[in-house]
């Protein structure tokens, strides 16, 4: 999903914390519906981020002194991180497959994209 955020954000790295919070509270809508289909999820949901300080900030449940204004909803993600229901993974900013739905692309990159996705070029 993509949206603009509804803060506004200091630093490229608490942009990136508010949207994996965002994405960790509609992955557990996910886990939580799936769990009352019959199909519990047992191994914790992967986000993948492009930010490395991003990422030490959810799985480091110490305020530093940089995220100490971050508005504590935004903390969930450390919780989910610390229960095990998420695990927080690094994935480089150009092999970011969603960018596809969400920023203008080079040519290579949408074709590259495209095949990941398992999308064809037919009419």
């Amino acid at each position: 999903m993509s949206k603009k955020q509804p803060i506004v954000t200091l630093s490229t790295c608490e942009a990136e914390y508010v949207s994996a919070t965002f994405s960790v509270c509609n992955a557990v809508w996910l886990r939580n519906l799936l769990t009352e289909l019959g199909w519990p999820q047992k191994e914790p949901t992967t986000i993948y981020v492009d930010n490395k300080s991003a990422i030490a900030l959810s799985k480091n449940p110490v305020f530093h002194n940089r995220s100490k204004h971050i508005d504590t909803r935004f903390h969930y993600i450390r919780e989910c991180v610390a229960h095990q229901e998420f695990q927080v993974e690094y994935m480089k900013s150009q092999d970011q497959v969603a960018d596809i739905f969400t920023k203008p692309l080079k040519y290579e990159d949408i074709i590259k994209f495209r095949t990941l996705l398992g999308m064809t070029n037919q009419v």
